[in-house]
């Protein structure tokens, strides 16, 4: 609730003149707070009734989901590659930048399932051992802002469409209608929260649907149509084809799976709640 009760003013900074701070300092975070869970992992050990983890087809596809979620920004890089003094340095920098994520996220994936194995949770924070007290608190204290620094990052392209279709002043730092649109952005961030209080769903079912069309449907569809006629060209078709085809039938299975799971937790929070009124 820190990072909704403050991203909304953060997400009118973007004119502030230390706002480039913002990007730097939210991989800097991601990669402190990496290390620490890495650590806290390895000091929780495993648990006495360790078993494997079981791979099923449905915990493959709502992985797919979630994996898909962490790479959700792609929805903003036309807004970065404007925003750079030198455009032509896109392609290196968003080579950088997933070398990085990966690196960040394999080790922590890869440690979390063999200490844990089939008791790994959807947040590992909850698998680390409670008794850490100042560990969590530090790693909970960073994961917080470094969400702040990224729903600004990543909000602020969406805002700014929406910004410019009712004419909204982007120099007017604190203008009505910015703070209006801003706002409305983190109240429905809100109401899904308290709706669906399981993010993970919320992560396979965005990832499934919207990212997995972002990653893998539109951009094959695009290179379709703008590659370059040569003697290469029926490859690419082929290539541009297996991808595309391969995100729709995987985000459909996957959509559907978590559509299901949202509806199964609401349903089961739902008739909670009734039987604990009733009592």
């Amino acid at each position: 609730f820190l990072n909704l009760r403050f991203s909304h003013r953060l997400y009118l900074l973007d004119n502030c003149p230390y706002s480039a701070l913002i990007p730097v300092m939210a991989p800097l975070l991601s990669c402190l707070f990496s290390v620490l869970i890495l650590w806290g992992i390895v000091q929780t050990g495993k648990p006495d009734n360790y078993t494997p983890y079981k791979i099923s087809a449905k915990s493959w596809f709502l992985s797919f989901g979630k994996f898909l979620f962490a790479f959700g920004g792609h929805s903003a890089f036309p807004n970065f590659q404007k925003e750079m003094k030198k455009p032509r340095n896109f392609p290196g920098s968003i080579l950088l930048a997933f070398t990085i994520k990966l690196s960040l996220y394999i080790p922590v994936g890869i440690t979390g399932m063999l200490y844990f194995g089939g008791l790994v949770k959807p947040n590992i924070l909850n698998n680390i051992d409670p008794s850490f007290r100042v560990l969590n608190g530090c790693i909970l204290l960073l994961v917080t802002v470094q969400a702040i620094m990224s729903a600004t990052i990543l909000g602020n392209p969406v805002a700014e469409m929406v910004e410019d279709a009712i004419g909204a002043q982007h120099k007017a730092v604190f203008g009505w209608k910015r703070l209006a649109v801003r706002l409305a952005f983190v109240a429905v961030t809100v109401v899904i929260c308290e709706a669906i209080p399981r993010f993970d769903l919320i992560m396979a079912l965005i990832g499934g649907t919207t990212i997995n069309t972002a990653v893998f449907i539109l951009p094959s569809l695009f290179h379709i149509k703008l590659a370059k006629k040569d003697s290469w060209i029926y490859l690419k078709y082929t290539l541009d084809g297996i991808s595309a085809t391969f995100g729709v039938v995987a985000g459909c299975v996957c959509t559907f799976a978590s559509v299901f799971h949202i509806v199964d937790e609401l349903s089961t929070s739902l008739s909670t709640s009734l039987i604990s009124c009733s009592s």
